[in-house]
């Protein structure tokens, strides 16, 4: 009787192992291929421009303040 629980707990410990064993290289592999991506990215991604500052940022401005009266204009005044 002895015996036998003793095989299970080899056998769980056994089962346990290559499943954590298992987990553990997949997430190794995971890792690795996200690392090679970013890597292949930097590498071959074209160069993206910097934003004019000038007048893009003027008309940003200008339709932020449109857009906040608009929303003023529509909502009813709180008394």
């Amino acid at each position: 009787m002895r015996g036998e629980g003793m095989e299970l707990f080899w056998q769980a410990l056994t089962i346990m192992t290559l499943g954590m064993t298992i987990v553990f290289l997949f997430l190794f592999v995971v890792i690795q291929c996200m690392n090679l991506t970013a890597h292949l990215i930097r590498r071959y991604a074209a160069e993206q421009p910097a934003p004019a500052t000038g007048s893009a940022d003027a008309s940003a401005r200008a339709r932020l303040a449109a857009a906040i009266a608009a929303a003023t204009d529509y909502t009813p005044a709180q008394r």
